[in-house]
Parts: structure tokens; C-alpha cells; sequence
């Protein structure tokens, strides 16, 4: 059966063109890709906008030039441009880590299961390609048509998603589920690609899944980069109390970040991470700062930022909204702390008035609908509303996060029904890609070490990869399946933010 190799170079950023140990990835990507096709069957997808320096090592590949990015063109293009073959290898130029036998093996099942589509389960992003017959492009772009979203790494499988039992689909699962530890092995973003130089250092560019799978259990500091996601306490102030806010139990300085302190921080985070979420303000109410809104537009001004703006929504008045409108930053997420359906239940959780809440939050959502968020901590007192919680704003046009409740290692009394632990404790996910600053630059350890017993350092005088490197021997405790008495005590160890 004829099958060609599609190899997509449009990535958003050129960090993939580096090389890795003195080698070139995209070559030793390309060799292993030759094992499976002849040099004649291998494509390049590329735009107008595409580096003389991917032209150059690229050269002697056949291109599939695309000038429109929306997906649906992108995939009438590839059916166009590969009218002689009847399966298609699609990857991403930044994954020099494919592991051809595993590619073969789910070759092998796409064409003895006469599948449409095969992908894998379990496997870190950027180990496995996806196959696909020719012909699904076009149905994949008739699903899309009024989708002018452009190509993304899940483009193919968010097309299918939309009539998923109409398509014969294959899965190759891997032996062991890593999908919970949220690996990407692709070169475009820092925090991944380290993953990647670290693997090619200790097991070359050959390295196969199983090979993989050893080292990452027996040197699991591998897999610990750069913060993902910070944490900022520009101030430590409420103007409502609220049930679940530990903050009757501070016994540290409160106060606000100073402006000059908050964009000095942020720079060296930036120069660190490179791109990563953040957010306002640990535990306080962030309106509550009086430069706010200069804090707002220092952080999005860079895109490689995304904003998370956490609040309880008492002070996110129309004013307010119009100037969230105004900024018009696809990179900005608002949070409302809602917690309830009922009026009764809001004045039990936050002691307020939700309908003052509620206008606010409507009013925003009939200015800008994207990246809004209503969020409801679970605890007894609202278990019931629920679902009424999640059918309202999600009519509404907000989307919804049911966040489970933390009592911050006992602090607090248990106001939830339900352990939501999974069966087997992993490694912390907060001491592997979380960093909080307090309002003076201090780094603690985790968001659960809100009284700074475990310094790390502080960001107004040390260097961030100095105070991070201070963050790996507790993580690698965890690894070890060892944990002090905090730790022992703690049930966020598996909660995932942004």
C-alpha cells in the first residue's frame, strides 16, 4: 500500500532548529523516518512565512506549501497534495524521539484493522505519530467548516471528536499509562525540550520508548525543567472572607508586591521559562491592589505569558470589564470564585451578595466570552448545587471548573465529603513544575508551605535557576516515596493546574 510521511514544520517559534549535542534533530529525525519510506515519499508542510533555515535543511524534500493556516484548509491541502497515496505518517518536525518500531507496529495495525485513523494511548506526546487515510482529510474538513481555528498539534483527533462513531479508528496502547505525567517530547518549548537534550545526552537519538521508560523511573530529576506555573502574590489582602481562605492562619508578613519588585521578578522568570502561565494572587483578592492594571498589562505584553486573574468578582465592576474589553488579550483568563447556585449557599461560603456577583460576571460575559471562567471549590455546603452550578454558567458562556477543596495540610477543617486521591500516590506536581513567590520575593517550596517554613530563596536577590535548583531534592524525595510530616498529610500533590 502506498504511504507517505507528512513532517510538519509550522510550530510558532524556530527553538526547534537548535541542535542538540552538537547534532542536528531534524536530520537524525529524518534518518530514522527513512527507515520506514523512500526519500521520494517524505513531505515537508511549510508556510510563506517559513525560515530560510528550514528551507535549507529541508531542501531536498518534497514541500506542501500552505498559505491559509486554518485547519480545514490545511487538511483540503494535504488531500490535494498526496493524491498517489492511501495512508498518511503525520508528525511534527520537533519530535526527534519518534520511535520507528513502535511507528511500525501501528502501521501494521492501521492496515490489518482497515483503519481510518490510528493513534496511541499512554505514550509521552511526540513518541508515536498518527496515521491517517488520505480520504479522511476532506470529511475532517467539512466538520470544520465554520471552525477558522488554525493547525494545532490535536487537529486531526479535535476533528474527529466531532462525530466520533462515525469513524474506524485504531488505538496502540502502550505497556505502561504515562498520560498522567503529561510528557511532551518536542523541541519547540523550553521546558520540553530539556526532557529531550537530557534523554539524547544519556541515551542518544535512538533511544526507544522502553529505553525511555528506565530512565525516567530511575532519574525522574529528567523530567523536572522549568516552572510551568507561578504563582505571585502581588498582595495577600481580602476584602470578603471566605470559608475555605486559610488566610486566618498567616503568620508571615502581609502586605503588596511593589511594581518595580513585580517586574523584576517576572523578567527573570521570563528569561528563565521563556513561556509559562501566571498567576494573581496566591491568596489574595488582586483587585485589591492598587496597580493592578499596570500589573495586568506588564504580564500580557509578552505572549509567551499567559495571565490568570483569580477573583471573587465583588470588585469586577462594569468599568473593570470595559477595560478587560479593551485590552483584547487572547493570553489573559479570568477565574470568578463563585462557589454556589443559591444565594443561601453563597452567604454560608463567602458571607456576600451573589447577585452583586453574578451581574458582574455577566456583564463581562456580554462584552468578551473567551477564557472566562466560573470556578465552584467543593465542599459540603454546596454538593448538592452542583449541577445546577455547572448548567448555568455553561448557558450562561462561561466555562467551568469544579476545583476540589485543600484544607492546606489540616489548617482548615474538613468541609468535604469526598477523597479524591487516586490509588497509587505519584510525585508532586507542584514541586515538579509549580513556583509561588510571596509579595517580598520569597519562594516556599509548594503553595501548601504558605508560612514559608521551606525557603527556597527569594527572587528579589538570588538568581531563579539557583531557587528552583533548591526546589529538585523534595521532588525527587517524592519520587523515592519519601515524605515529611507536611508532606505525608498533603492531598494536592495531584492537582494539575493550568
Amino acid at each position: 500500500m502506498n504511504t507517505a510521511i507528512v513532517i510538519n514544520t509550522i510550530l510558532g517559534s524556530n527553538r526547534w532548529l537548535g541542535s542538540i549535542c552538537g547534532f542536528d534533530p531534524v536530520k537524525e529525525l529524518i534518518k530514522k523516518l527513512e527507515r520506514i519510506v523512500k526519500k521520494e515519499d517524505l513531505f515537508v508542510v511549510v508556510n510563506d512565512k517559513i525560515s530560510r533555515e528550514i528551507g535549507k535543511r529541508l531542501s531536498e524534500f518534497r514541500k506542501i506549501q500552505i498559505h491559509d493556516l486554518t485547519t480545514k484548509n490545511v487538511f483540503r491541502e494535504l488531500f490535494n497534495a498526496l493524491t498517489p497515496y492511501e495512508d498518511i505518517i503525520y508528525l511534527f518536525a520537533d519530535t526527534p524521539l519518534i520511535d520507528i518500531e513502535i511507528t511500525e507496529k501501528m502501521i501494521t495495525l492501521h492496515r490489518d484493522e482497515y483503519a481510518e485513523y490510528t493513534c496511541s494511548e499512554g505514550f509521552p506526546a511526540g513518541i508515536t505519530p498518527e496515521i491517517v487515510k488520505r480520504e479522511l482529510f476532506p470529511k475532517l474538513a467539512a466538520l470544520l467548516e465554520n471552525d477558522n481555528s488554525e493547525i494545532a498539534r490535536d487537529s486531526i483527533f479535535c476533528g474527529l471528536s466531532k462525530e466520533i462513531n462515525s469513524f474506524d479508528i485504531e488505538t496502540y496502547f502502550s505497556p505502561e499509562d504515562l498520560k498522567i505525567k503529561r510528557i511532551e517530547l518536542s523541541t519547540t518549548l523550553k521546558r520540553n525540550a530539556l526532557i529531550v537534550e537530557r534523554v539524547i545526552e544519556k541515551k542518544g537519538f535512538s533511544c526507544s520508548f522502553e529505553q525511555f521508560q528506565s530512565l525516567i523511573h530511575e532519574q525522574p530529576a529528567v523530567l523536572r525543567t522549568v516552572p510551568a506555573y507561578v504563582e505571585m502574590e502581588i498582595t495577600s489582602m481580602i476584602n470578603a472572607p471566605c470559608i475555605y481562605s486559610p488566610l486566618p492562619f498567616l503568620k508571615r508578613d502581609t502586605g503588596t508586591m511593589n511594581y518595580e519588585t513585580f517586574k523584576s521578578i517576572l523578567d527573570k522568570i521570563r528569561a528563565f521559562s521563556e513561556k509559562f502561565y501566571v498567576a494573581f494572587s496566591f491568596l489574595g483578592e488582586p483587585l485589591l491592589h492598587g496597580d493592578i492594571k499596570k500589573f495586568i498589562e506588564y504580564a500580557i505584553s509578552d505572549n509567551n505569558i499567559h495571565l490568570i486573574l483569580e477573583t471573587n468578582g465583588t470588585l469586577f465592576t462594569p468599568a473593570f470589564s470595559d477595560y478587560i474589553r479593551e485590552l483584547y488579550a487572547d493570553n489573559l483568563s479570568i477565574i470568578f470564585e463563585v462557589d454556589a447556585a443559591l444565594d443561601e449557599t453563597y452567604r454560608s461560603i463567602h458571607r456576600g451578595d451573589l447577585s452583586k456577583v453574578e451581574r458582574n460576571i455577566r456583564y463581562l460575559l456580554s462584552k468578551i466570552s473567551r477564557n472566562i471562567y466560573v470556578q465552584m471549590i467543593r465542599v459540603s455546603e454546596n454538593e448538592q448545587e452542583m449541577l445546577n452550578f455547572f448548567d448555568l454558567w455553561e448557558k450562561e458562556g462561561a466555562k467551568v471548573i469544579i476545583q476540589k477543596y485543600n484544607s492546606y495540610l489540616g489548617l482548615l477543617p474538613d468541609l468535604s465529603k469526598y477523597d479524591l486521591r487516586p490509588l497509587e500516590r505519584m510525585c508532586c506536581w507542584h514541586l515538579l513544575r509549580d513556583l509561588v513567590v510571596f509579595q517580598n520575593g520569597d519562594v516556599p517550596r509548594c503553595k501548601q508551605d504558605m508560612n514559608g517554613l521551606f525557603l527556597l530563596g527569594n527572587l528579589q536577590h538570588e538568581e531563579i535557576s539557583t531557587v528552583w535548583e533548591k526546589g529538585e531534592p523534595f521532588y525527587l524525595q517524592h519520587c523515592a516515596e519519601k515524605y515529611d510530616e507536611y508532606c505525608s498529610k498533603c492531598d494536592e500533590y495531584y492537582t494539575f493546574n493550568f
